[in-house]
């Protein structure tokens, strides 16, 4: 007992222990507070609604559609503007009435159905929501109808109220639910999650590498010289940046077949956010030494909500939905979306993960020329308090 107590006393494990509770407490409070966004903040996601049908069923049922679903509703589209902003995840569900519903509604030997369209390439609640939404909805309007239509003409052939009840819900459904899925996700949940999985898995890599690659370069830099030194740290984090993707791809490509098109466009994602992290991570840790690495915690827990993985952007809390496109693993989050199962905008997204490199690496740059000064002054004061002038020999 006299042993653990030294032991508990000592400074190091004082030190661990403190960083125990730093680290629980941080990741709980980043989580826990940051979730909570599900399902407060569906109503925050939009739904383009297209009523293409002219009779006033069609508009009926886009009246109760505008005040049944939870969502934003944009009703000034067309459906092949309402597809594009879908896979470009800028909307998250179309519901269109088509033209024939009038006059299938009012047909008693026709079934009538209502189009959803769901792009799947995006974060696990969005697509688990949109088709809950879409049985609810379907449902309901089912159950207007019975009431509306079936109820009053027993009620006319002069059925009792409760009967005439009692019939009604019998009904076959009236209205079915089409739902039009693209960019559809393989089962398993490991494909649901490999877009948030293999961006961290690089990040969380980058951070390493970076941490132990800096303490040989400052050993080396004065050796090279200002300039030379930092082009060869550039060039040897590009040559680590192409190579270090290739094991995690593999082991998920074996897991799960893609096509090579779809290796070659991750591995060229992976690629620049590996460079790009790698150059962000280098701010840190030329800013604020060893001490980086700590600071780093909070963001990269902030990252893992803020990248898109697991909610769309539109349903996070306004803190996290401003540092996302600040954030390096938005971009591949993104990118593997559309590399691995479809969607829109991969060059715009590829651009702005270059835009992001160069941006950090022209700050890694500004660093790297004041340290060289930093260390030039101290090297200069050292040598003045160490060759003082010669005295007198009397």
């Amino acid at each position: 007992m006299k042993n653990v107590l030294t032991l508990l006393r000592n400074k190091a494990f004082i030190s661990g222990f403190v960083m125990f509770l730093f680290f629980e407490s941080l990741m709980l409070l980043v989580f826990l507070p940051g979730y909570t966004a599900i399902p407060k903040n569906l109503p925050s996601m939009t739904v383009a609604l297209l009523n293409d049908d002219k009779g006033e069923a069609g508009a009926g049922i886009a009246d109760g559609l505008s005040r049944q679903l939870p969502f934003k509703l944009d009703v000034h589209t067309t459906l092949e503007q309402a597809k594009e902003d879908l896979d470009d995840r800028k909307i998250h569900m179309i519901v269109q009435i088509p033209e024939d519903f009038s006059e299938k509604i009012a047909d008693p030997g026709e079934q009538v159905k209502l189009n959803f369209f769901i792009n799947q390439s995006n974060p696990s609640t969005v697509s688990s929501t949109m088709q809950s939404v879409i049985n609810q909805v379907t449902t309901a309007f089912n159950q207007q109808l019975a009431v509306q239509t079936v109820q009053g003409t027993l009620r006319q052939l002069n059925v009792g109220e409760e009967e005439a009840a009692a019939l009604a819900a019998g009904v076959p459904s009236k209205i079915a639910a089409n739902m039009v899925l693209t960019n559809q996700v393989p089962a398993g949940m490991h494909n649901q999650m490999a877009p948030m999985f293999l961006p961290m898995s690089m990040y969380v890599g980058a951070m390493m590498f970076t941490m132990i690659s800096l303490n040989g370069f400052h050993a080396l830099k004065r050796k090279m010289g200002k300039r030379q030194s930092f082009f060869a740290l550039q060039g040897a984090n590009l040559v680590v940046s192409i190579l270090a993707p290739l094991p995690g791809l593999a082991i998920y490509f074996l897991i799960q077949k893609h096509t090579a098109a779809a290796f070659f466009g991750t591995w060229l994602s992976h690629s620049l956010e590996a460079f790009a992290s790698i150059e962000f991570l280098s701010i840190l840790f030329l800013l604020f030494g060893q001490m980086g690495s700590m600071i780093n915690i909070p963001i990269m827990l902030a990252m893992t909500i803020a990248n898109g993985a697991v909610m769309a952007p539109q349903m996070m809390y306004s803190f996290f939905k401003f540092i996302s496109p600040l954030t390096v693993m938005y971009y591949p989050v993104h990118l593997d979306f559309n590399f691995l199962f479809g969607g829109g905008g991969t060059g715009e997204l590829l651009l702005k993960l270059v835009l992001y490199a160069v941006v950090c690496g022209a700050i890694v740059l500004g660093l790297h020329h004041w340290k060289f000064k930093q260390k030039d002054k101290e090297v200069t004061a050292a040598q003045g308090t160490a060759a003082p002038a010669a005295q007198p020999v009397h």
